[in-house]
């Protein structure tokens, strides 16, 4: 099969955007708006990002909820808990505001560059984003980060109405670019999304980040990656030898 034939499937925050500096906003914000919780901004900032990935409604048979609505909620008990009332469409304002500050303060992570990306759709047929977020959030980071240059197509929660890592939104990433599954790459900061790309069919790389990453029960044939400038040399491997070097051999 020619190099052409291999696609490449990315989540975005954590693994492609940093969320610190949407940790940060949020904090900053929640000083700037809610002065008794100043001293605790940071720590409820940390905790909402870890607590709403948590309360996805992810499983098999849940109904489907907007992300943004999950993470309002999250924000609104958090607030309540330290004695300050308000309701979860004023914590939704709140998040909007913050989102704001993060889009104009935002970054890639580190050793993701534009020239990366180059390389790497330079190795690929198609590259692609599949991401658990609000739509209308991922739509201005794809805008601000000018990631339509180099992805073929964008796959959030929201289109498919279902969170990784349940099988509809891979497969519609997958269908969307004509990508045999396995010759296909998902490259992550958990282990929760690649257990889901990985039941499809996915070949699945680790790609660990400090903020929400739990580097436990990879799938079984994982490849980690120390940096991001590695997976181009295993993709030029796979493309050699039909075969990942697992990370211990590396």
């Amino acid at each position: 099969m020619a190099p052409a034939d291999v696609f490449v499937f990315f989540d975005l925050g954590e693994t492609l955007v940093d969320l610190g500096s949407l940790v940060k906003c949020i904090a900053s914000r929640l000083q700037y708006e809610f002065p008794s919780v100043e001293a605790a901004a940071g720590e409820i900032a940390h905790t909402w990002i870890r607590r709403t990935s948590d309360s996805l409604p992810r499983k098999e048979g849940l109904p489907f909820v907007r992300e943004i609505e999950v993470a309002s909620h999250v924000l609104t008990d958090l607030l309540v808990a330290r004695s300050v009332r308000i309701s979860a469409e004023d914590a939704e304002a709140v998040l909007r505001r913050s989102w704001n500050d993060f889009e104009e303060a935002v970054t890639f992570c580190p050793g993701v560059t534009e020239a990366w990306l180059e390389e790497i759709g330079g190795l690929a047929t198609g590259l692609g984003i599949v991401t658990d977020g609000d739509a209308v959030n991922v739509d201005r980071l794809v805008n601000r980060l000018r990631l339509s240059d180099h992805f073929d197509v964008v796959v959030t929660s929201e289109s498919v109405r279902a969170y990784k890592p349940r099988r509809p939104i891979y497969m519609a990433a997958l269908q969307a670019l004509r990508a045999d599954p396995g010759w296909s790459f998902f490259v992550s900061d958990t282990a929760l999304d690649l257990s889901g790309a990985a039941a499809v069919g996915m070949r699945t790389v680790f790609l660990p980040r400090r903020l929400l990453s739990r580097p436990t029960d990879l799938p079984a044939g994982a490849i980690v990656l120390k940096h991001p400038s590695d997976l181009c040399d295993a993709l030029r491997e796979f493309v050699a030898t039909k075969r990942f070097t697992m990370a211990s051999d590396r």
